[in-house]
């Protein structure tokens, strides 16, 4: 299976958030994520796209788990 960049961007914009922020991320790229795929639903020439938020959802999660595993390591 071919995953497209566009898929990779949604990964890693909230890979970043969350690996960055922690706790305050996951809130914080959840919304904006939802926002994004609300505003591709309400676009005359868009639509709401589940495989965008699985791959949200991924890097969130993946994004997370990396900032809990520093934060741990460090403190």
């Amino acid at each position: 299976m071919k995953i497209g960049t566009d898929k990779w961007k949604h990964f890693g914009i909230n890979y970043a958030i969350c690996a960055l922020l922690g706790d305050y991320g996951v809130p914080f790229a959840l919304g904006a994520s939802l926002g994004k795929e609300y505003g591709d639903e309400m676009s005359p020439c868009n639509k709401w796209d589940w495989k965008d938020i699985l791959a949200d959802l991924a890097g969130i999660v993946a994004g997370y788990l990396t900032h809990v595993c520093i934060v741990r390591t460090i403190m």
